[in-house]
């Protein structure tokens, strides 16, 4: 099912890589799914029904291993193969008019920005997804992580600190006292303009 979900996306022009192909090195578990969008890695992961938890713990692990920028994590919800035996077209069609939960992971999630920002990261997920609808979800995800800027609420909490730090100082240091434990001597310059 993975590898005609992969070729589904293929088919709507996405640079897809199903579990198949990918299953060749050394017998590591690779990725169901495989997408390259823009130099974006991201992998999908599909389960069958009531497989939710299991699909975020895998994902986790594919950021943590640097598999990937951003995980997609589908349950198959509503799936129905209208014959005993199916074919690759009746599984294709199948999925087209499937109904799936998805889910999205990034490196984001992962970096742990909540203790900078103070927002704890947690899953997206939505229910009762078409295929067309899965397609529109996994491009707005690639949207916001490479729009995302990970750096500036660093760099702001880090200013913060440092400012808290600074003020917190400047109050209980005696001046006189420090210069004359590191040494420093006011210039001539300086006494003149005194």
């Amino acid at each position: 099912m993975n590898v005609t979900l992969a070729e589904l996306l293929a088919e709507r022009g996405l640079k897809a890589l199903g579990e198949v192909i990918l299953r060749k090195r050394g017998g590591r578990p690779e990725p169901d799914v495989l997408v390259e969008l823009n130099g974006v890695r991201i992998v999908l992961e599909g389960k069958k029904p009531g497989m939710w938890d299991v699909l975020v713990t895998t994902c986790q692990e594919r950021l943590d291993n640097n598999v990937c920028d951003l995980c997609v994590m589908v349950e198959y919800a509503d799936f129905k193969v209208k014959k005993l035996l199916p074919n690759q077209a009746d599984i294709k069609e199948s999925l087209l008019k499937g109904r799936f939960n998805i889910g999205f992971l990034s490196y984001i999630d992962r970096a742990g920005l909540d203790k900078w920002t103070g927002v704890a990261s947690k899953p997206e997920q939505y229910k009762d997804v078409g295929f067309d609808d899965l397609l529109t979800y996994l491009m707005s995800a690639y949207s916001r992580v490479v729009s995302v800027d990970i750096i500036d609420p660093v760099i702001k909490r880090i200013n913060e600190v440092l400012g808290e730090f600074a003020t917190k100082l400047s109050t209980t240091v005696n001046v006189d006292r420090l210069k004359d434990v590191l040494e420093l001597k006011e210039t001539e310059e300086n006494t003149d303009e005194k």
